[in-house]
């Protein structure tokens, strides 16, 4: 990554992860992760050729309500990933979430898992939210695991709503609730007692 390490800004980390925000300069990453067809379906449900500059318009203009973190792996502050809470409501405590890891090296080694602890921390803890929701996916596996060791359940289906290669894969909704959530240790901050 171009980025001096030193000057990251890392709002928190974890045992494997630190998340910050996500910067201008890691765009051309994410773009590049987008541009491998096996992420784009894992991540969007399909691949869609997209442009750096596309993806970064779409960086650009994240609204008040969403939040974007990039993902580190520790202890180098490598870029790993992106994760964001998206169409927060915050008057009645709701948002959805969405993560991708984009360096397949680290797929199915925690990281993600971590990175989705931490955000959902974030949410209940600063955001004061209620529910978060999020979609994924019948041929993604790893991703249930992962969202379910988090803290998410499996709430519906959308039976055979998507269509890849002449098959048809199920949409699959989770939600973790507030009251349900047990923060991670280390997590954001802790108050002392």
């Amino acid at each position: 990554m171009d980025t001096d390490e030193a000057a990251l800004p890392i709002n928190v980390r974890g045992r494997q992860v630190a998340l910050g925000p996500f910067l201008p300069a890691q765009v051309a990453t994410y773009a590049e992760w987008l541009q491998d067809p096996e992420i784009a379906i894992l991540a969007q449900g399909t691949f869609t050729a997209r442009t750096a500059e596309a993806v970064a318009e779409a960086f650009r203009r994240p609204g008040p309500d969403s939040v974007v973190f990039a993902v580190y792996a520790l202890p180098d502050l490598l870029l790993i990933g992106e994760t964001l809470l998206h169409d927060i409501d915050h008057r009645h405590g709701t948002a959805e979430f969405g993560i991708t890891i984009g360096r397949k090296d680290y797929w199915g080694r925690g990281y993600g898992t971590e990175a989705t602890r931490l955000v959902l921390d974030y949410g209940f803890r600063f955001l004061n939210l209620y529910n978060i929701l999020l979609l994924t996916t019948s041929y993604n596996p790893r991703a249930q695991r992962a969202y379910h060791k988090a803290g998410f359940h499996e709430i519906g289906r959308r039976q055979g709503s998507l269509l890849l290669q002449g098959r048809r894969y199920d949409d699959i909704y989770m939600e973790c609730l507030a009251a349900d959530f047990l923060p991670p240790d280390p997590g954001w901050f802790a108050l002392p007692d």
